[in-house]
Order: structure tokens, then sequence, then C-alpha cells
């Protein structure tokens, strides 16, 4: 009777052992990173199902033989084989060990290898496990952005070269046309006569419409090329500055101005600035001549995202400014034109203006990683929707 309870002791626990190996073997084959196991002859033990698809080698071509041999001695790799001699000599484990390598049949890879040596217990012979993970599409991809990263700072850096020489040499003859033709105007206006006059009228017109391009033209590229970090910005306070730059033209248009609720936001001054005084300007431009302007500008959390722990940073709340006015408003086919460059829905007899003042509003936002929309209907005014994050996630870390 003890003989047949040892026996059946012996085959419980060969079958939970048996078991135990099915597991472990399950587990392995799952992985998507290739396996290895080496004995401490550096011979291949087994490999999981991953290293033979990614490898091209079966397991009878693997298994039991010298690593270094492997596919016609394809792996007979110089870092690798001291990675391993290393593992055997002093027992150390390595992580990330970073390996280049060009196979005959699958190509370069770039491989980051850990490994460490198993020890066994009842006396039997200690193992090398070696994972094996294939980053060489990571690789790619960070080369690749390496060098559009260059591309782009080679091109901001020819930008703010251009930037520098519009600023100087492209406005300086409109200076002198302005200032030349006012001493026309000042000398000899009585002889020019009528004609004469309207002709050098037009000129200087011209002349400031072009420097009034070649401003927003410059503005449009800062936006792309600006390195000021977003900070805490009170909108509240941006727009009061901006009101009191354009004092002069409120009055003169008798706007109403009507400011609610501003929301405080990570952002750059600056560009917040601009697109503020830019709308607040697209306002006063297009209102109707039969009626005094009315302005209303308000802002509002647009709530916590789903799934944020409460009390955590408020990345990835937006918020929403809203600037209405009761103008001459547009049809809303043309949407998609308001806000490119040099679109212009209404002659410039009407409305004075270059085409710019909303597509330099667009840059600021998408460079805030926000959105702009408007709605519309001619002859009764127009509705302005900026949204834009609270806080951005680079500011945070």
């Amino acid at each position: 009777m003890e003989v047949d309870a040892h026996i059946g002791q012996s085959r419980r626990a060969e079958h939970t052992l048996d078991e135990a190996r099915i597991y472990a073997d399950s587990i392995v084959n799952t992985l998507r990173q290739p396996l290895l196991v080496l004995d401490a002859e550096q011979r291949i033990v087994t490999a999981n199902r991953s290293f033979y698809r990614t490898f091209q080698v079966t397991r009878e071509q693997t298994e039991h033989c010298l690593i270094y041999e492997l596919g016609s001695h394809q792996w007979d790799i110089p870092a690798l084989r001291e990675l391993l001699e290393t593992i055997v000599s002093t027992n150390v484990h390595f992580e990330d060990f970073e390996v280049d390598h060009t196979f005959p049949t699958i190509g370069r890879k770039t491989m980051l290898l850990n490994a460490l040596r198993l020890e066994r217990r009842g006396g039997e012979p200690w193992l090398i496990l070696l994972s094996i993970e294939d980053i060489t599409d990571r690789r790619r991809a960070e080369a690749a952005l390496a060098r559009q990263t260059r591309e782009l700072e080679r091109s901001n850096a020819d930008l703010e070269e251009f930037a520098g020489v519009a600023a100087h040499d492209l406005q300086e003859p409109l200076r002198k046309i302005q200032f030349f033709g006012e001493q026309l105007k000042t000398e000899y206006g009585e002889a020019l006569g009528t004609e004469g006059q309207d002709s050098l009228e037009r000129m200087r017109n011209a002349a400031r419409r072009m420097q009034r391009l070649i401003s927003d033209l410059l503005s449009l590229a800062r936006i792309r090329t600006s390195e000021q970090r977003f900070v805490p910005v009170d909108l509240a306070e941006v727009l009061r500055n901006v009101v009191s730059d354009l004092e002069v033209q409120i009055e003169q248009a008798g706007l109403q101005l009507q400011v609610g609720e501003m929301p405080t936001i990570e952002a750059d001054p600056l560009q917040m600035r601009q697109l503020l005084q830019n709308l607040l300007d697209n306002a006063l431009k297009f209102h109707r001549p039969d009626e005094a302007p009315v302005v209303k500008i308000h802002g509002e959390l647009l709530g916590v995202p789903a799934g944020r722990p409460l009390g955590s940073p408020p990345v990835g709340e937006t918020c929403q400014v809203i600037v209405e006015d009761n103008g001459v408003g547009f049809d809303e086919k043309y949407l998609d034109r308001i806000f490119k460059v040099f679109q212009r829905l209404h002659r410039r007899d009407q409305h004075e203006g270059t085409g710019m003042g909303l597509a330099i509003c667009r840059k600021i936002v998408e460079r805030h990683g926000g959105e702009i929309s408007a709605r519309s209907t001619p002859g009764r005014g127009s509705s302005f929707m900026i949204t834009l994050p609270v806080v951005h996630e680079q500011e945070m870390n």
C-alpha cells in the first residue's frame, strides 16, 4: 500500500510539473518579443515562436545549435559574443544592450538585448535567458523625425531671415514713397491740379496698403517661428489692453462693447493679444452703416475630460471664447474662405483691409492646439468661436 501511495504521489507530481511546463511554454510563445534559452556552452536549448517568425529560421535549425553558427553564422555578432561571454564569466545581467546588425535574409536590424543567467536547483547547469526586441522601425522613425526637425529649423531660420529683410528692405521704399508723396502734396499740390492730386492720393493709399500687407505677412510668419513659452494669461486683462489700444476707433464707430467672464489659460500672451485685437478689429471694419455696432465677448470653461482624477492638473481641459457682432455678416457657404490668406468677401472700397486678419487668428489658434470657427447670417452679424486648451501638457513636464 505504501508503494502504491508513493507511485500515486509521484504521478501527481509529474502531472503538476507537466502542467506547469505547458503553462510556461504557452506564456513564452504568446510573447511578441523573440526569446532564446542558451546553455552554458551558448548552445540554443529552445526558442519561442516569435524568434522563429522574426528571424526566419526553423526549430530544427535552431535547437542545440551554437548561437554563433545559427543561420550560416548570421548570429556571429561581436557585440553579442561580448555580451554572452561577460554573463558566463561574471553572472551579471544586461538591460537594453543595443546592437545593429545586417542579416543576409532579413536585412539590417537594430535590436535591444536583455540577458540574465538562470540558476537552477539540484545542481543542474545554469541557463541564459536572452530576449530580443526589434526596434528597427522605432529608430527609423526617430531618425526621420530628427531629419524633419532639422529641416523645420532650417525653414524657420530662412523664414526669420526673410522677415528681417521684409521688415527693412521692403518697407523702406514704401516709407520713401509716403515721404515724397507728402512733399509733393505740400509743395506742388496746386500745380498738380485736381486730377494730379487724386493720382497722388491713390499712390499714397497703395503704399499704405502695401505696408499693412507686409506687416500682416510678417505677423503670420512670426506665429510659426515664435519660441515664446506658454505662460498663464488672463484673457480679461489682455482684452482690457486691446480695448485701450483701439479706444479711438471704438469711439469713432460708436461701438457698444459687452464683456463677460474671461478665463485664464496657458498661452503666448502676445499672440493672445493679437488674436483678440484682430477679432475686435474685424467687428469694427464690418459693422453696418445704418446701425451702431454691438460686440459681445465672453468665455467659459468646457469642463473636465471624462476619467480624469479629481484634483489632478487640468491637462485636457478646454475653454471657449465667443466674439459676437451685429455687423454685415457673410454667407456661410464661404466659411472655408474667410480664414485663408488674402481672401476677401467684400470689395476694398466697401471695407478696408488686407484679407489677413482672420488667417492670422487661425494660425495663432492652431499654434495653441485649438480650433476656430464661425456662424453668420448676411445682414445680421457673425459669431466667432475659439476653443483653446486651458493647460498645455508640455508646460506640465
